[in-house]
């Protein structure tokens, strides 16, 4: 599935530098360029990139531990006291995908030079896209299940309704491991030399990738 969706993403970006490239060559092949030749260069390729919006590097898979306890409230609050509690301790698994959002990509980011053959690049960070964390409910499992709080007190939490509940707690520690692990530096370095190879690949013979933040070139 992960493949899929970087080959798909792949694709997309491709047929985008396509655009890029004959732009590059009609640059090149202008016999009386304007009086601002790279502005208008970087301008096009600015827009064409921008059409890509956010390219997706790197996937995070792992698993973290989400707790969730159930106590009696209201007129039985008194009985938390006693021990009397509901604890579900789950393994949730899933997937945390990172890269670079081109939108955000600006005029300056872009330098080419008068001749065409080389170009500098300046991506924006990279970043967790948030909004398309998901779970893997599937491989997610329970490791321990505490209960010592009667039916008519705690109503039963059937695991489904467990995972409903937790789910913005387990997505937002899922994109903290993945930080921890270094999803974004990773991204940065793919994006670096996926777009070095692809511009090479496109006929600009000298290619710098700067990604902000994180050095390059």
């Amino acid at each position: 599935m992960q493949t899929l969706k970087l080959i798909w993403n792949g694709l997309a970006v491709a047929a985008v530098l396509f655009m890029v490239w004959s732009v590059v060559q009609a640059f090149q092949n202008m016999s009386t360029p304007p009086s601002a030749p790279t502005t208008t260069v970087e301008t096009q390729i600015i827009e064409a990139v921008r059409r890509v919006n956010k390219q997706i590097f790197i996937e995070h898979y792992a698993g973290v531990e989400v707790r969730h306890l159930d106590a009696p409230g209201g007129w039985a609050a008194f009985l938390r006291n006693l021990g009397v509690r509901q604890e579900f301790l789950v393994l949730i698994r899933g997937r945390v995908p990172a890269g670079i959002d081109l939108s955000q990509l600006r005029s300056e980011d872009i330098w080419v030079s008068s001749d065409g053959r080389r170009a500098q690049i300046t991506l924006p960070p990279p970043q967790v896209f948030t909004d398309q964390v998901s779970l893997d409910l599937a491989n997610s499992r329970v490791i321990e299940n505490t209960d010592f709080c009667p039916g008519f007190i705690c109503p039963r939490t059937n695991l489904e309704s467990f995972f409903q509940a937790v789910d913005a707690e387990a997505k937002a520690a899922l994109v903290q491991a993945a930080i921890e692990a270094g999803i974004l530096s990773q991204a940065a370095r793919d994006a670096e030399a996926y777009y070095t190879q692809l511009l090479n690949s496109l006929g600009i013979a000298e290619v710098r990738v700067i990604v902000r933040g994180y050095g390059g070139g």
